[in-house]
């Protein structure tokens, strides 16, 4: 929000901050941390603004900041309902867990084994467009790091960057990577970090759940913390749009809709989702950032749970699929359901 450099404090100045903590001469929009918890704390350089590290997440979206009353003024998409509502899907829904899997995985991936080797190895296909080897690699939304596959992408570097909105999501990343994790308790729109620091960013399946308005700012954001010849691997996704699930999908889709129009009620946790059209990304993201456009995979995960059986051929088929996104990935990229934007920084 300061946009200014961030300061440790040593231990007679964080003393002095929860003194002033108590007297209540600061507090945040959220509910007050108690200091006995705190390993320690940054402060704005140019402003009376802290921002506290507990467990070793380090809470830098705004309403969790220390500031006397109106210092800091939240704009108006920081205070958002859509990412209020979004962060609430994931803390209260998303990152549970049931028998050691994310209620996040039960509710959006096909999990059967018919499935398995072609999700794995869609998975396994953003890492080529990674540089080998950094020291940071910044990985936006990261979530808990649900899938085995996502460490892989950080193995060759020295630290992984888990930015996230979710406090759940960064708690269970922490039990995955340990001290090779830094833990960012913040926004893709306004991201912590300095101009130019980081050597490789990935966003998996991120964008399209943050207000449509903010999706070019997002994507904005990842380029400009990126060094110089630094690359991001940005998973979106097509949508309603997506030409290849549209053509195979269709009497399906048909049906769906007629039950939609007879529907009067709603139940359950809904995530905002918006995709926007191929005409966005080509005039906002191609253009602007000499972006490249790739498949990530084809098909989503109605098309794999109607049409992808053992008993009839479903892994020779996703085989075809497979090929095919190796053999087009521009075409595929283009027509299938979650494309791949893959830039380099000049």
């Amino acid at each position: 929000m300061t946009r200014s450099n961030l300061s440790w404090l040593n231990d007679g100045d964080l003393q002095a901050l929860k003194s002033r903590v108590q007297k209540q001469e600061l507090r945040s929009c959220h509910a007050s941390f108690d200091a006995a918890i705190w390993q320690g704390a940054f402060k704005a350089t140019k402003f009376d603004v802290y921002y506290l590290v507990v467990d070793d997440i380090i809470y830098l979206l705004p309403e969790f900041a220390l500031q006397k009353q109106n210092v800091l003024r939240l704009a108006e998409h920081d205070n958002d309902m859509t990412k209020q509502s979004v962060k609430q899907f994931y803390d209260s829904f998303g990152w549970q867990q049931e028998s050691g899997i994310f209620q996040d995985a039960l509710d959006s991936e096909d999990l059967r084994e018919v499935s398995r080797d072609y999700i794995e190895q869609c998975h396994a296909r953003l890492k080529q467009h990674l540089p080998a080897t950094g020291r940071y690699l910044l990985d936006v939304a990261s979530g808990p790091i649900q899938y085995d596959a996502y460490l892989a992408y950080s193995e060759n570097y020295h630290y992984r960057l888990c930015a996230d909105i979710s406090l759940r999501a960064l708690q269970a990343a922490k039990q995955k990577l340990g001290a090779k994790g830094i833990y960012l308790l913040s926004d893709v729109t306004r991201l912590p970090l300095q101009t130019g620091k980081i050597d490789a960013a990935i966003s998996l399946h991120t964008l399209y759940h943050v207000p449509k308005e903010q999706q070019l700012q997002g994507y904005t954001e990842i380029q400009r913390v990126l060094k110089p010849k630094g690359s991001s691997v940005v998973i979106y996704s097509w949508g309603r749009r997506a030409l290849l699930m549209n053509v195979l999908m269709f009497p399906v889709k048909l049906w769906s809709l007629l039950k939609r129009l007879q529907r009067t009620k709603q139940t359950g946790q809904t995530l905002y989702f918006y995709a926007h059209s191929y005409e966005w990304y080509r005039r906002h993201i191609q253009r602007q950032y000499d972006c490249k456009l790739y498949s990530w995979r084809s098909v989503n995960v109605p098309f794999l749970k109607l049409f992808i059986h053992r008993k009839f051929g479903g892994r020779m088929l996703l085989k075809a699929f497979f090929w095919l996104e190796n053999r087009f990935p521009q075409l595929m990229g283009r027509i299938g359901a979650y494309p791949l934007f893959v830039s380099t920084k000049p």
